[in-house]
């Protein structure tokens, strides 16, 4: 599932990628979904994009990314990237790792 934040624009190359891996579909895995869209919402700019990445549906994004554990956050500007790994409901951390980019 990928989300765009800015669905006009022409270059889906730009901007910031944010890249959710979760194991399956539940209601915990939805939460954080729905945290991290929310909070994403509030902490970039557009363009960026969510692109969410269930590990059991397509394990070879997950290996490519060197995803060990879920939920892992990843963010990715053309230049570094950051990782959150873990128990992403600590909405204050999240937000600080957000922000951070």
């Amino acid at each position: 599932m990928i989300t765009e934040a800015n669905q006009d624009s022409e270059e889906k190359g730009a901007g910031l990628l944010v890249q959710l891996f979760l194991a399956g579909d539940s209601v915990q895995t939805r939460m954080v979904l729905e945290r991290v869209e929310k909070l994403a919402a509030s902490a970039f700019q557009p363009p960026y994009r969510i692109e969410v990445i269930n590990v059991f549906e397509q394990p070879e994004l997950a290996d490519l990314a060197n995803i060990l554990v879920t939920p892992t956050l990843l963010i990715r500007t053309g230049t570094s990237e950051r990782r959150l790994v873990g128990d992403l409901s600590d909405a204050a951390k999240l937000q600080l790792v957000l922000s951070e980019n």
